[in-house]
């Protein structure tokens, strides 16, 4: 059973509170927010008590009498105020106890100045239905609260016929407490609301990091083996072709400034891959690993919503082969709806043929599954590693 307690939204989860007991516990239940903004409706809704139970004792009651009963009304108007943050201070099991307490010192007025005063059990009512979180047991108590005073006004006005009908009562105990649950079972609502909204609150923000990490590790690590290759070219030529050194160089620092871009754009979350310039990048890149590209002429079959995922694959795909697979040749297959690299290298370690065994592939499979698609991995016919994706 859900458990409820008071703070900042009216209602929080009991275990808000776990971890104190005794008086602190009670303390802390008394002061709490929602149970400031309950004492001013709770001593507003008085005024019936007032109007209907303690004028009529004070001026139709002899003294001390009235002055007795009429300061029994003020003690029971008070612990009508306090015994819903009471009830919120216990424990779940324990929460019929403030009710049951209304209803006990309400009975004395019952026997001893007659049923008229059931109007107090308008207040048992309404604890009740706070207290159980208006749930079916408080429905059961503002039943048998409106059948019972029903009862006894009826039986009062057989031997001693009045205005009133034996229905006013029960009706205003009814309808006051039936209205009292639906506004509990409200605001309960409204508190799972709230709280589910600062949870996906978190989920996004725990999306988006992961999407940052995932663009991030895709982009440098195909950046970085980019420029590392061509720095290592550049090392080699510096001697024997400077020219070509110089050349190399450049296109490091061309390459430098665009991996820039690229993290600020995946920080801005406007960072796109596509397949046409992911190619175009890999007819240099691969030949300055010493791998032989073959690679598709054209896009144009791919659709538009394929043409991202695909450039995700084979970034992917061409940083692995340019960092793990030992190949002499890589190959690129396209279709509209499906997109194949494989090499001739060593091929996929036990533990990864079939599944994505790196954070890179982890994240390619994420986004193939976001697409509708798959990511499929294995051992190529050509004797090297196949990463293969649909969508």
């Amino acid at each position: 059973m859900t458990r409820i307690g008071i703070g900042e939204g009216g209602f929080l989860d009991a275990p808000s509170l776990d971890g104190i007991t005794g008086m602190e516990r009670l303390r802390l239940t008394l002061g709490a927010p929602g149970a400031k903004r309950w004492y001013p409706g709770a001593l507003i809704s008085q005024v019936f008590i007032v109007g209907f139970i303690l004028v009529p004792i004070l001026t139709q009651l002899p003294a001390p009498g009235s002055w007795f009963w009429g300061l029994a009304v003020v003690i029971y108007g008070a612990l009508f105020t306090l015994s819903f943050p009471v009830a919120m201070a216990m424990a779940d099991p324990w929460r019929w106890v403030p009710p049951a307490v209304l209803l006990l010192l309400s009975l004395p007025f019952l026997i001893f100045l007659g049923p008229d005063l059931s109007g107090l059990w308008t207040y048992v009512a309404v604890s009740s239905a706070l207290c159980f979180g208006g749930d079916v047991r408080a429905m059961i108590a503002v039943f048998a609260l409106s059948a019972v005073s029903f009862v006894l006004n009826l039986i009062d006005g057989a031997f001693e016929p009045t205005n009133t009908p034996p229905w006013t009562m029960p009706l205003i105990i009814l309808s006051i407490g039936t209205l009292m649950a639906a506004f509990t079972r409200n605001l309960q609502t409204l508190a799972q609301l709230r709280r589910t909204q600062k949870e996906l609150a978190v989920v996004a923000v725990e999306e988006e990091r992961n999407r940052v990490a995932r663009d991030m590790h895709d982009i440098l690590g195909h950046s970085l083996s980019a420029i590392s290759l061509k720095a290592d070219l550049a090392a080699k030529l510096a001697d024997r072709d400077p020219a070509a050194a110089v050349a190399e160089i450049h296109e490091v620092q061309t390459l430098a400034r665009a991996t820039l871009g690229d993290m600020r754009a995946v920080v801005s979350g406007y960072r796109q891959v596509r397949i046409a310039s992911e190619i175009a990048s890999l007819r240099t890149l691969l030949p300055a690993a010493g791998i032989a590209p073959h690679l598709p002429t054209t896009t144009d079959e791919v659709p538009e919503p394929n043409r991202e995922l695909f450039g995700w694959a084979l970034r992917e795909a061409a940083t692995n082969v340019i960092r793990h697979a030992h190949a002499k040749n890589c190959w690129v297959t396209l279709s509209p709806g499906r997109i194949t690299i494989e090499d001739d290298g060593v091929g996929p370690a036990a533990r990864s043929a079939g599944e994505p065994s790196g954070t890179g592939l982890h994240g390619l499979a994420e986004r193939a599954a976001d697409a509708g698609g798959a990511l499929t991995l294995g051992r190529s016919a050509r004797g090297g590693f196949l990463l293969e994706v649909t969508a």
